[in-house]
């Protein structure tokens, strides 16, 4: 039991493979969260602070709300594609991130 069911009322010595994936698909759902509502002053201030970084190649915290999760992209930010509505993010490892728009929560220039 690596990933660990932690409410003792569940755990058994012997537990069928099913109902373990039913107990930690239960206990991802409960975790989730809802995509937070973001008003016109924070949006504004997020693109103010894309647009700085581009210019000043800084690197960002992007943080994605993802299937009822929110996770955090660190990078720079290699092109706005405004068509598609999406940012093309480069992380630190060297991979090619795209997000869109509505999905991201908030950014934060990384010191």
């Amino acid at each position: 039991m690596n990933e660990g069911i932690y409410d003792k009322r569940w755990e058994q010595k012997f537990i069928l493979p099913e109902q373990r994936s039913g107990l930690l698909n239960r206990k991802k759902h409960v975790q989730k969260i809802e995509k937070p509502i973001l008003d016109e002053y924070q949006l504004d201030e997020m693109a103010r602070v894309i647009c700085e970084a581009m210019e000043f190649n800084s690197v960002l915290v992007i943080r994605v709300y993802r299937d009822g999760f929110i996770e955090e992209v660190t990078g720079h930010v290699h092109y706005i594609d405004e068509v598609k509505q999406r940012l093309h993010v480069k992380d630190l490892k060297g991979d090619t991130n795209f997000i869109a728009y509505i999905s991201i929560v908030s950014v934060i220039i990384k010191e």
